[in-house]
């Protein structure tokens, strides 16, 4: 067996070991050494074309602004619409990061790729309360 074998071998079986530890014990609570995020903030949005039509399929996704914090991203549906929750770990204190909600519509070749983005407060909230929603509206300059 190569060193390289080895090594993915050791990957593996160390990732079996802790995700094994995600149990729930006699008394009901998880022992899981990768705890959950404290906290969460939602996007609600809406993408129309130039003559305010919902757009189906578009990607979007959140990216902090000058934040250590991941995005996340979601598709629209048939109505338009999308809801991106973001988790981090702020412990009990409430927080707020500036994002970018980008919206993005991948076209075949040879037409180009459309994307346009809002800025946007995102308020963070203890998981156990109901979120702050922040709702957005991207226009793509797309459609008849």
């Amino acid at each position: 067996m190569s060193a390289r074998r080895v090594c993915g071998c050791v990957v593996v079986v160390s990732t079996a070991v802790l995700l094994s530890a995600c149990e729930t014990d006699g008394c009901g609570d998880s022992t899981c050494p990768f705890a959950e995020p404290t906290h969460q903030a939602v996007v609600d949005g809406l993408v129309l074309d130039r003559n305010d039509q919902p757009l189906e399929g578009i990607y979007t996704k959140v990216l902090y602004a000058g934040e250590t914090r991941s995005g996340v991203g979601t598709q629209t549906n048939r109505s338009g619409r999308f809801t991106a929750t973001a988790h981090t770990d702020l412990g009990t204190q409430p927080d707020t990061a500036s994002a970018w909600v980008v919206a993005t519509q991948a076209n075949l070749p040879p037409a180009a790729v459309v994307s346009d983005s809002v800025k946007v407060l995102l308020h963070f909230t203890l998981r156990t309360e109901a979120p702050l929603k922040v709702g957005v509206t991207i226009h793509l300059p797309v459609g008849p």
